[in-house]
């Protein structure tokens, strides 16, 4: 990363000034992320909160589609292209620019671990790409569950694994240690021959609007401000329009909804999902993805069953010995949908608190 600054001073016959603004710029992002990250908060949170500092100094990250997925590139308070990076779409894109970049402290350098591997990026490409990930997912697990398969999403490490399991309970593909969860159920599906080619058949004649904004040019602009992410959309230099969400996915989803990009359906499905969302009433200002990483890794820490499936959104089932203890719904990601989860339900059969010893004696 140093060698590639270097050079790219050097092209632009910069200043020592300029180079010492840039190292700084860096400098100061890495030594407040040391003392601002959180584990628990798994890769899709952590993010976020790097977004959220690098926003605060005067930087942004701008993404386009391309046709593996994403290409980001992160961008200082002066303007200047630190980095640039591609992953199977824009939050885990982000990522990897970000690590480039050198923002993370060395300690969380284990955040690699979580970006997608250049074969699997083949194999995602062929079977949507630019991005797209929630529409293929959710045909693969009809597929799956339709044929009497089940899948199964954890927090793995700072990310998550997928399995999906086929009738006679065998694992037919998984996906460890990725991002988040609808990147593994991409990366799993597009790795299982039979259910990948099932998936690209469906697919061949539906719009992809990931594709469509990469012929035109068209880039996202992504910020923190107020406490969550906004997405605007930029052709030509043009502002087409701008939105929020809580997390860069949701963002530029529901930017692409007020832009025209997205179907009419798709429009009713993101504005009814997010109607309904209670976490808004109790808004913390954490990304969707840091809250719902430390839920499902309760979770998993407790030994829950939790299945991923669909039903009009991405829907996760907490299960105790097949007793069904509730579901949630994320009409983007597995990780909202463990928010939601835990609201629609008796949160303490969820969480599974320790007993207090102490309370019994005041009985």
């Amino acid at each position: 990363m140093l060698t590639l600054l270097l050079q790219q001073a050097k092209r632009k016959n910069q200043s020592l000034l300029w180079w010492l603004n840039l190292t700084s710029f860096i400098d100061d992002i890495r030594e407040r992320l040391r003392k601002a990250l959180r584990r628990s908060e798994g890769a899709c949170g952590m993010y976020h909160t790097a977004l959220a500092l690098i926003c605060e100094a005067g930087g942004y990250l701008e993404a386009i589609e391309i046709p593996e997925g994403a290409k980001t590139r992160l961008i200082d308070h002066r303007g200047e292209v630190l980095s640039e990076a591609v992953d199977i779409t824009w939050p885990p894109a982000c990522l990897r620019a970000m690590l480039d970049a050198g923002i993370f402290p060395r300690e969380y350098d284990d955040l690699r671990e979580v970006l997608t591997a250049d074969d699997d990026l083949k194999r995602v490409r062929g079977v949507f790409g630019y991005g797209r990930i929630v529409r293929p997912v959710a045909i693969a697990l009809a597929k799956l569950i339709t044929s009497g398969g089940r899948a199964e999403v954890y927090r793995d490490g700072l990310g998550v694994k997928v399995i999906f399991y086929g009738s006679n309970g065998d694992v037919i593909s998984s996906a460890r240690s990725v991002f988040c969860p609808a990147c593994a159920a991409m990366i799993a599906l597009a790795r299982e021959p039979r259910l990948s080619t099932e998936v690209k058949k469906t697919l061949s004649g539906e719009k992809n609007t990931g594709r469509i904004k990469a012929e035109r040019g068209i880039v996202n602009k992504i910020y923190w401000r107020n406490f969550r992410v906004e997405v605007e959309l930029i052709e030509k230099g043009k502002k087409l329009g701008s939105n929020y969400g809580c997390c860069t996915a949701y963002a530029i989803v529901r930017t692409e909804a007020v832009c025209g990009f997205a179907s009419p359906k798709g429009v009713k499905l993101i504005k009814a999902y997010c109607d309904q969302c209670p976490v808004k009433h109790i808004w913390l200002g954490k990304s969707m993805g840091a809250m719902g990483n430390v839920i499902l890794k309760r979770m998993t820490d407790v030994g829950l069953k939790i299945e991923l499936s669909y039903d009009n959104f991405l829907k996760i089932t907490a299960k105790d010995n097949e007793r069904s203890l509730g579901y949630g719904f994320g009409s983007l990601c597995a990780l909202s949908a463990s928010m939601n989860l835990l609201l629609r339900t008796e949160g303490i059969k969820i969480v599974r608190p320790q007993e207090a010893a102490a309370l019994k004696s005041l009985s």
